[in-house]
């Protein structure tokens, strides 16, 4: 049974602020407004909690699984970094959020061979590679309450079940919040989206270069939709990124990412499957600019699923999906700003027995809020989202929600 937002925020900041000693320090209202340094400088704390209530999303536009929506979520990190050499870290970080209890969202060691940083190796549940916002996606990087389509939407697709053919698959046309499929797990469950933005995969991941020019590559056993702990395919993912920042107020990145994503039950479900290989495959594009007041983001990923060819009608080409969105920030004041971001997800055409259509149905979002600092570390967010898609049982929806998040 998942604990109610209210007490899972109190269980959660709790075990931020007690785990750091800070319950006096915070009725003291001086709270850190900066990551907490033990032993001469080799542990480094950093935590953040927030709280976020808004509309019932009858259509789940908002959900990131099954049972969870990014408008009624309470969630609280503990970050631990410890540095027994200069060239040497192990980081962890536990966290708490509605609907997932508490669990270690990431553990990976980081090496420094080279004293100047140049080059980084990590080896573990590693940050994510491809795309930006996946990058920055804790609440006070982001400045809505919701999350682009491309990393939060539910698609129909899953990895560990598949349809038999187009027409099972055009059934399930905006539905990715519940999801069955007759070959592999019979269990119905929500599909994926095309990256995930809440779950780190496990594996190597290389960086190289500085402030202005900056490469990494990773080798992972889970794909961006679906990232792992342990393989379930017997297959892994090679994901690159490659960022330029001429100035510090403008970056560009493009990343690309291949992996094995249908898994090994799917494969063993029938002996007709035929040989191959059934990958994600990913191409991003970004871009950030900042002058004066305004800040402006844009990501464009194109993206697609290879699925077993099974019955008729076929699915014989891949499914592909293309989204990008474009937001604005833009400050006010030194306490108060207003943003906004404009979002689209479509989908590929197959052919079904009826004709054909989008094997999903294509979303739109539009979300306009204003965010207001209390004081440093402690942020107010307000937000409007409009939503639309050519099928499912709800094309249309229009819901608001208020965050507030506290970090150090």
């Amino acid at each position: 049974m998942h604990m109610c937002v209210p007490r899972l925020t109190v269980v959660a900041v709790a075990t931020v602020l007690g785990s750091l000693g800070l319950g006096g320090i915070a009725q003291a209202q001086h709270w850190p407004d900066e990551p907490v340094t033990f032993a001469g400088g080799r542990v480094l704390l950093a935590g953040d909690a927030s709280a976020t209530f808004g509309s019932e999303d009858p259509g789940w536009f908002t959900y990131t699984d099954y049972g969870t929506t990014s408008l009624r979520r309470a969630r609280a990190g503990l970050t631990i970094e410890a540095r027994p050499w200069r060239r040497l870290s192990f980081l962890t970080e536990i966290r708490a959020q509605t609907g997932g209890g508490v669990v270690p969202y990431a553990w990976y060691v980081r090496v420094s061979p080279i004293g100047n940083g140049v080059l980084d190796i990590q080896a573990g549940r590693i940050p994510p590679v491809f795309g930006a916002y996946a990058r920055r996606s804790y609440p006070q990087d982001n400045p809505l309450i919701g999350d682009p389509l491309g990393y939060q939407y539910l698609t129909s697709a899953r990895s560990d079940a598949v349809p038999a053919n187009a027409d099972q698959l055009l059934k399930m046309r905006g539905r990715g919040w519940l999801v069955t499929y007759p070959v592999g797990s019979p269990v119905a469950e929500s599909g994926v989206p095309l990256v995930v933005a809440g779950r780190w995969d496990t594996g190597v991941q290389i960086r190289v270069g500085n402030p202005r020019l900056e490469g990494a590559v990773a080798y992972t056993v889970g794909t961006l939709s679906y990232p792992l702990v342990r393989d379930d395919n017997h297959g892994k993912q090679l994901a690159g990124r490659i960022v330029w920042r001429p100035v510090p107020a403008f970056a560009i990145g493009a990343s690309a990412a291949q992996g094995a994503f249908i898994s090994h039950d799917v494969l063993t479900a029938r002996s007709d499957i035929p040989g191959g290989r059934y990958d994600q495959r990913a191409f991003g594009l970004d871009g950030e600019a900042s002058w004066g007041r305004w800040l402006l983001r844009g990501e464009l990923v194109a993206n697609s699923w290879k699925l077993p060819p099974l019955d008729q009608p076929l699915i014989a080409d891949p499914l592909s999906t293309l989204t990008g969105y474009l937001e604005a920030k833009i400050r006010m004041g030194p306490r108060l700003y207003v943003a906004a971001r404009g979002d689209q997800l479509g989908f590929s055409t197959i052919q079904g027995t009826k004709g054909a259509a989008t094997w999903d149905a294509n979303v739109s979002r539009v979300e306009f809020g204003v965010g207001y600092t209390v004081r440093r570390g402690l942020l107010v967010k307000a937000s409007m989202m409009n939503n639309w898609r050519d099928g499912g049982r709800v094309r249309q929806s229009r819901l608001a929600g208020v965050q507030a998040l506290f970090w150090f």
